[in-house]
């Protein structure tokens, strides 16, 4: 994960692209079809057609549902970006673009300008993207979304490190991207080792053993159970032992 100097923001694109082939379409805004992230109309037109993917559920409901989604998507892009390189595009520069999909989530991103730093970049976009959902809709918990972005952090650099055969690296990697805070804070992630046994330990610096898979201990809820969905095999309101059973039938 050590950066490579002068790298540009194409180069870091290009990289990324050539070492996890699926993840290009994240990183690419067909001309025309992008929103500048700071546009207050993006979240407007976002979240209408959120709602008409999501008809039956309450408003702060549909925008936690929305912001799942979307914060995954961020957190793909810039956790493969410095997994692959060290460096990250800014998603928060005045040159930044996203598209959205039909259903409103965020479905690629990208930048001509590289970040600073990877954990300023991710806590200044959850900082603009989590204060404008709050302001467009009465009730959403801001310290919920922010504990989701950080779940989707741990998730998708786990799968980026699984990827690339570096799951040892998604701890240090998921860290650095929450490590930074703003008027809320990420909850630190957490990843366990879960066996075939069900059997789950903290994970460790190391990769886990051949007989355990790791995956991330989430500490938030999507609400996806409130559309008539099953919950997560992660969700934390599963209880501990049903969550471990759900785990090792992963293996």
């Amino acid at each position: 994960m050590a950066a490579e100097p002068t790298l540009t923001a194409a180069d870091i694109v290009t990289r990324t692209a050539r070492a996890l082939p699926w993840t290009a379409n994240l990183m690419m805004v067909p001309p025309g079809d992008g929103w500048n992230i700071a546009d207050p109309a993006l979240l407007d037109v976002a979240l209408a057609r959120s709602a008409a993917r999501w008809p039956d559920v309450s408003d702060t409901t549909g925008a936690t549902l929305w912001w799942y989604g979307s914060s995954s998507t961020v957190a793909l892009v810039l956790g493969a970006q410095i997994l692959v390189t060290g460096h990250c595009v800014d998603p928060t520069a005045p040159d930044a673009v996203t598209a959205i999909g039909d259903t409103g989530t965020v479905a690629a991103l990208t930048s001509p300008t590289v970040a600073p730093s990877a954990d300023t970049a991710m806590a200044d976009l959850v900082e603009r993207m989590v204060g404008g959902l709050a302001q467009r809709v009465p009730g959403l918990s801001a310290p919920s979304l922010w504990a989701i972005a950080s779940d989707s952090v741990a998730n998708r650099v786990l799968d980026v490190a699984s990827a690339l055969g570096r799951v040892a690296d998604a701890t240090a990697a998921a860290r650095l991207l929450t490590s930074q805070s703003r008027t809320h804070r990420f909850p630190e992630p957490r990843f366990v080792d879960v066996t075939a046994d069900a059997i789950v330990t903290p994970a460790t610096g190391s990769a886990p053993d051949a007989h355990s898979r790791r995956v991330v201990r989430r500490g938030s809820c999507c609400l996806v159970f409130e559309a008539g969905v099953d919950m997560c095999v992660s969700c934390p309101r599963r209880a501990p032992e049903d969550r471990a059973r759900r785990w090792s039938a992963l293996l």
